[in-house]
């Protein structure tokens, strides 16, 4: 959640500070569509300021990546090139998919002793759970995004709160975003709105698009160093940390850190 500075897409520091402040009093409205998974009728940009999430700084969080998922890569990529007749958003390149599951904290507050003791803790909880397939099917048009409401969600749901419950074991809780107060809405975003304005032509672009749906196998949760690149770029970028597997209980199978 960041306080940025810099050029931006907004055409002035007042309308950043009116657009933020709508983003905190009207989160109940527009967060409609991660409940019931239809399309909005209006959209706002993603990219405003987020409390202490200035440029380059990083943060330490845990998703599920899809970098050996091609068929999903091929599903977004047919649906990126629908959304292109339509202005006013930013495609999230293939190999920085993600759902994001829960954030650890910034990197320059959290010390690598308390890194490791999370990541021990939550790779326990999770060896517990068994892998999960994933389906993909059409996506909606959220408030600042379009993006994939991933099924099944509850098993999503299990690994956040097995993390959550990792983290608070060592930290005595764990960061709860605005967004998942009332719990885990699971997503994958396609493309990120820059612009506010009406969904309409997103959504006819949607439907556009006739395709099956793709299954992916989940068997990991990815621990990562995370970036969020404004301008040009308009993008989360990482690097790996750990990569901690599901249903591990056999012993054959370790968490993997990155070197």
């Amino acid at each position: 959640m960041v306080s940025l500075s810099g050029s931006w897409r907004q055409s002035s520091a007042a309308k950043l500070l009116v657009t933020a402040s709508l983003r905190r009093t009207s989160l109940s409205r527009f967060e409609v569509s991660r409940m019931t998974g239809r399309d909005m009728d209006e959209v706002r940009s993603h990219w405003w300021p987020r409390e202490g999430w200035w440029p380059g700084r990083l943060v330490y969080t845990w998703h599920l990546t899809f970098e050996g998922a091609p068929r999903l890569h091929r599903l977004a990529e047919r649906y990126q090139r629908a959304l292109a007749v339509v202005s006013g958003h930013d495609p999230v390149p293939v190999q920085w998919l993600h759902l994001t599951v829960q954030s650890v904290g910034w990197v320059d507050e959290v010390s690598e002793e308390r890194l490791e003791q999370v990541t021990q803790a939550v790779a326990v909880r999770l060896r517990r759970l068994a892998p999960v397939e994933l389906t993909f099917d059409r996506p909606a048009v959220r408030s600042e995004s379009v993006a994939w409401e991933v099924t099944p969600a509850e098993p999503l749901r299990e690994i956040w709160r097995e993390i959550r419950n990792g983290i608070a074991e060592v930290a005595g809780e764990a960061p709860m975003a605005a967004e998942q107060a009332g719990g885990l809405h699971p997503h994958v975003s396609l493309t990120y709105i820059n612009t506010s304005g009406p969904a309409e032509s997103y959504v006819e672009a949607l439907g556009g698009v006739d395709v099956e749906p793709v299954r992916v196998n989940v068997d990991r949760v990815t621990l990562i160093v995370q970036n969020r690149v404004l301008e040009p770029e308009w993008v989360y970028r990482w690097n790996t940390h750990a990569v901690v597997p599901l249903g591990a209980d056999d012993g054959h199978r370790h968490v993997a850190r990155s070197t």
